[in-house]
């Protein structure tokens, strides 16, 4: 194996350099949450057990939990569990906090890859439209530029809910699925509405970026030159988002960031049992494991797609993989 080539490949030492960020702000999150719940006001064993418990048996519960221990043990013990590959145990609901994981990362999973569909394809439009010659088209997508970006993604999904569930009921009103059969014709119409309401100041956002890229490029000698080679429009379309669309996949890396954040208040909106849904009611529960778990695991999903739209820029772009960019 040649060991020199691998080092010397920009692509491989971007992926390793990306991994070791990923690990480093994993445990910075790991660290960070740990101490943060702590911090807000409750007793988690008065919280499981009830008012009608005794302090004999919260006692006990601290005990099981260890939350008898000093903090740094607690973290020490934690996070070695946590590299075991034990992500503890939720006492709140009485299971491995792995079995609590696993439905709820799919729905998100699910929830937050239609609503990046969405924001691409909304982003293509409305990044193409804004550079149209015509001005009266240009100040429109710009004013629904505006709009998307200022209206809050909580704010949006109650709209649609009300206009699209409730008014004109075209849509289901929430969950992941009526049937139960889990048809994809069944879940995608469920995931519809708060997939929108995800999707739209994404988006917007990544259609300026687009639309950005493209006037810069409309304003080099780029263009022009592959008109005066005789180039036919689309095979000149093709080259402008070739160069257009990696500032957009960086902003898209980004903006999964926005979506994870909005997945909060959307899944509870439209009752969707996702992480969101999962880490509200894990704080309200005061569910120290919980929250803990899925805390980390959102913030690792954000540094893996932040991860990904590197690589995929730097398969788009040759000068990041020779190190000139």
């Amino acid at each position: 194996m040649d060991y020199k080539a691998i080092a010397q490949n920009r692509l491989i030492r971007l992926v390793v350099g990306r991994l070791a960020m990923t690990i480093v702000t994993a445990l910075f999150i790991a660290i960070v949450v740990f101490f943060a719940i702590r911090a807000i006001p409750g007793d988690p064993a008065l919280t499981i057990l009830g008012t009608d418990s005794t302090p004999d048996e919260r006692a006990r519960l601290r005990t099981v939990m260890g939350l008898d221990q000093p903090l740094l043990a607690q973290f020490t013990i934690w996070l070695g569990h946590l590299f075991s590959g034990d992500l503890g145990y939720s006492y709140s609901q009485g299971r491995p906090v792995t079995d609590i994981i696993g439905p709820a990362l799919q729905n998100t999973l699910l929830l937050g890859t239609a609503a990046s569909v969405i924001a691409i394809l909304l982003a293509l439009v409305m990044g193409n439209l804004a550079t149209s010659p015509w001005r009266g088209l240009r100040r429109a997508v710009d004013a629904a530029e505006a709009l998307f970006l200022s209206a809050p993604q909580y704010t949006v999904a109650l709209l649609l809910l009300i206009a699209f569930a409730v008014l004109l009921p075209l849509f289901p009103a929430g969950g992941i699925s009526t049937r139960g059969d889990g048809s994809a014709v069944d879940v995608l119409t469920h995931l519809a509405l708060p997939a929108i309401a995800l999707a739209l100041a994404p988006g917007a956002q990544m259609a300026r970026s687009l639309k950005t890229s493209i006037s810069t490029l409309s304003a080099s000698e780029l263009l022009p030159t592959l008109r005066a080679r005789g180039l036919s429009p689309w095979r000149i379309t093709v080259h402008a988002h070739h160069n257009a669309l990696p500032p957009m996949i960086t902003v898209l890396g980004i903006q999964v960031g926005t979506m994870l954040g909005g997945a909060l208040f959307v899944e509870q909106i439209f009752s969707i049992p996702g992480l969101g849904a999962l880490v509200v009611q894990s704080v309200g529960l005061r569910d120290y494991t919980l929250v803990q778990a899925v805390a980390l695991l959102i913030a690792v999903i954000f540094v893996v797609v932040l991860l990904l739209a590197d690589v995929v820029n730097a398969l788009l772009d040759p000068r990041i993989r020779k190190g000139r960019a």
